[in-house]
């Protein structure tokens, strides 16, 4: 049985149909399935607990389908009961589907769906979790990546800005993520802090523009800031952008977008278990794209092949 899980306003609202069309074909083919359709943020997360909790009627193993963008996989991703079994499927119809990309999944839909349905291999990835404090601790788990800084203003600008429904109607929506980044390297400020590897290795950093913590290799719809990254080796993969002008960081940026960036002056890279930031000032911080609040201090950690995934 496969349980699927839409976001119906992907892509500017072109969710819904790209859904219709699949289910078309799964009719055609008599496929056993359940959907459900997002109706709020968080509302994956709550469909996706209540399908994979074991007071849940169907206790055979379950197949769920993500139908959006890497947020509402990041949705799905939070709601999943590890305690049960259960493998993940993506159909890929948001703006920067880097989980599909790092993963090398299908990009079309109607393609993603035949592999999907064909596909007898399954993959054991690691996920990671993000803690801060949000009145109260709080945690979050991703399956691409976790950013503070640049990266982040980059996500949260693309929550508002209009341009994002323009590009995607075009079909052009990876232009959105290169507009908005321009936009936020004028408008990106930095911050002093103090970074912690594995819980010895500590790096005081001057002028923090950004630091991103890698399962997948890609982020900001096909920036390759984790070039190395291995999705099932237990690690995360870090980048770490400091002490830059912002003309340098256009550079830095340009040079990422086919992994050609960790050489440059004002980039290091790490690979570690878990990693702790604190900043003198607060850094606006994403999971996935989804945004987490301004914090001044973070932790990650990987963990290590937690999560089935029909590749």
């Amino acid at each position: 049985m496969y349980y699927f899980i839409i976001n119906p306003h992907s892509r500017s609202g072109k969710g819904l149909g790209i859904w219709q069309q699949i289910r078309r074909r799964l009719d055609q083919e008599r496929v056993p399935y359940e959907f459900y359709l997002t109706e709020r943020p968080g509302h994956a997360t709550e469909l996706a607990a209540t399908l994979t909790s074991p007071r849940h009627p169907d206790e055979e193993p379950k197949t769920i389908v993500a139908l959006g963008g890497d947020g509402t996989l990041n949705e799905v991703l939070n709601g999943l009961s590890m305690s049960v079994p259960v493998t993940l499927g993506y159909i890929p119809s948001g703006s920067g589907n880097d989980f599909s990309r790092g993963m090398k999944l299908p990009k079309n839909s109607g393609k993603a769906l035949h592999w999907l349905l064909r596909s007898k291999k399954v993959r054991s990835i690691d996920y990671g979790i993000l803690s801060y404090t949000d009145g109260r601790p709080a945690h979050r788990r991703f399956l691409v990546s976790s950013g503070a800084g640049y990266d982040a203003e980059v996500c949260q600008n693309l929550f508002i800005t209009r341009l994002k429904k323009f590009f995607n109607r075009l079909h052009m929506g990876k232009l959105v993520y290169l507009v908005i980044g321009v936009k936020r390297i004028v408008l990106c400020k930095s911050v002093d802090g103090c970074l912690v590897l594995d819980g010895v290795k500590k790096i005081n950093l001057k002028k923090i523009r950004f630091i991103s913590s890698h399962i997948q290799k890609y982020e900001g719809g096909g920036f390759r800031f984790a070039p190395k990254a291995d999705p099932a080796d237990g690690y995360l993969d870090l980048c770490v952008v400091s002490g830059v002008s912002r003309l340098r960081l256009t550079a830095i940026l340009a040079a990422s977008l086919v992994g050609k960036h960790t050489h440059l002056k004002g980039v290091r890279t790490f690979s570690c278990r878990e990693a702790s930031l604190h900043t003198e000032k607060p850094l606006l911080v994403h999971v996935d794209g989804e945004i987490c609040g301004r914090q001044t201090d973070i932790s990650v950690r990987c963990v290590e092949q937690k999560v089935r995934v029909l590749v």
